[in-house]
């Protein structure tokens, strides 16, 4: 075994990087099914919704955009959502990446634990924009930035979190490379140093969780620029270094403590992982979505009862995050320690239900006794037979008596469908206060016909 506990087997040396960047190359539209592609028109319509919604409303939106104004950034021709059609593709790819993840509202694919839109999304649009292509060559692009962020990220599993780094960024990067080269028609070579400039570019600290800052809402938005930049870089003739995703330096071993090969490269083309990407419900980390379901359930039947004690089992993976009993997880003082604590998810489920939407972060909610003081009662603990985004809780009565619930699968996971009704009902909600209730159907409307249709007919609504 090796001296990390990994077992050598599981970490192939040479050839890995190689069959990615041939699988962007080389892959075409007609390999997506029609499931598929229409799967992928739900993740467009989910990410452009909650990107404009942030982008109209969150409070670090105006912070983010005199940033990247003060650095020159609004100097060409690519859309920011809501904010008009004047920035560098570079820059306007970092804001709408950073605005898809504002409100934490975005999908999530279980099995790499991370956030494949909110790279894969905001590089596609940014690039397809630019050069105007056809709707196929967005979506396909969009498909490939998915697939080679949820393979990276399933290889560096929970160990990524383990050894402090946000998988959504130190993946997102390759994925925003490959959405940008396949748009882009680079060659194999081009791709091979593009991937080898971005793995010293990958980053993302999961420090954020100290005090739930800003540095989150920018990993994806990092990515996508320094995306841009490995990309302009190889097209220029800059050398990348060899074997960044496999090398002994490369990012299998440096971003995760339990990184594995095994299936990394497996059935490229013809089994799309990224297909058990879940669109999200509610505006937290994905690790409370089983909770909050579970928990308002039994509010909903609870019949009067007063609760005295919940108990809440999760994976050791899930607790790491949202679990431990820290000041700022049991009494957030930030929305993202709120959304990064099952403590206060718990609390508003069982007082507010689970339609509560963004309204759950308003200061009156995060500042309400009533709150804290359920919030005390919860407890989170480990339990090894719990699934990963799993929940089991055991509610304690001031009458003495007990209920027991679970959730195996959270709302928008394959086993448990958030459909397309829901998820343009979702858009709808997000979107109309930004672009109004007609521009946010023609939204709607064109996504599913883009097909059929240009980037730009899309590009030119938002």
């Amino acid at each position: 075994m090796a001296t990390d506990g990994v077992d050598p087997s599981a970490r192939r040396t040479d050839g890995i990087t190689e069959e990615l960047c041939k699988f962007i190359v080389e892959v075409q539209y007609e390999q997506l099914d029609e499931k598929l592609v229409d799967q992928v028109k739900d993740y467009l319509t989910d990410n452009i919704g909650i990107s404009a919604g942030a982008a109209a409303i969150c409070e670090s939106t105006e912070p983010f955009l005199r940033a990247v104004v003060a650095l020159g950034g609004k100097s060409g021709q690519s859309t920011v959502f809501t904010k008009g059609k004047a920035f560098s593709v570079q820059y306007a790819g970092l804001l709408n990446a950073a605005f898809a993840h504002s409100f934490d509202f975005d999908d999530t694919h279980a099995s790499s634990i991370l956030h494949p839109g909110a790279t894969a999304i905001p590089a596609a649009l940014a690039q397809a924009e630019a050069l105007d292509v056809d709707g196929k060559t967005l979506l396909l692009g969009i498909a490939v930035g998915y697939e080679i962020t949820c393979r990276i990220g399933r290889a560096y599993n929970y160990g990524g979190y383990t050894r402090g780094f946000h998988n959504t960024s130190t993946a997102g990067i390759f994925g925003a490379v490959a959405a940008i080269a396949k748009i882009k028609g680079l060659s194999l070579n081009q791709v091979k140093h593009a991937f080898g400039l971005a793995e010293s570019k990958a980053a993302g600290s999961i420090q954020f969780l100290d005090n739930g800052s800003w540095n989150k809402r920018l990993h994806p938005g990092f990515a996508v620029h320094d995306a841009f930049m490995a990309v302009a870089l190889a097209e220029a003739g800059v050398v990348g270094e060899t074997r960044p995703i496999e090398g002994k330096y490369g990012a299998l071993h440096s971003f995760s403590a339990t990184s594995t090969t095994v299936g990394l490269t497996d059935n490229l083309g013809s089994e799309w992982i990224f297909r058990e990407t879940a669109i999200k419900p509610f505006p937290a980390c994905r690790m409370t979505h089983s909770a909050i379901e579970a928990v308002s359930r039994v509010a909903k039947e609870a019949g009067g009862k007063t609760v005295e004690h919940i108990t809440v089992a999760l994976s050791p993976g899930c607790h790491q995050i949202v679990g431990p009993p820290e000041a700022n997880k049991i009494h957030p003082r930030t929305i993202v320690d709120g959304q990064f604590s099952m403590y206060y998810q718990v609390a508003i489920a069982w007082l507010h239900g689970m339609d509560i939407g963004w309204a759950m972060y308003d200061k009156s909610r995060m500042e309400s006794p009533e709150v804290a003081a359920l919030c005390d009662k919860v407890e989170v603990v480990i339990r090894d037979d719990v699934a990963d985004l799993a929940v089991q809780l055991t509610f304690q009565w001031t009458d003495g008596t007990t209920t027991e619930a679970s959730q195996v699968f959270p709302l928008g996971e394959l086993e448990h469908p958030f459909l397309k009704e829901r998820v343009q009902g979702k858009f709808l909600k997000m979107v109309s206060p930004a672009y109004g209730d007609d521009t946010a159907k023609a939204i709607l409307a064109t996504i599913e016909e883009i097909d059929g249709r240009n980037t730009g007919d899309l590009m030119k609504l938002l």
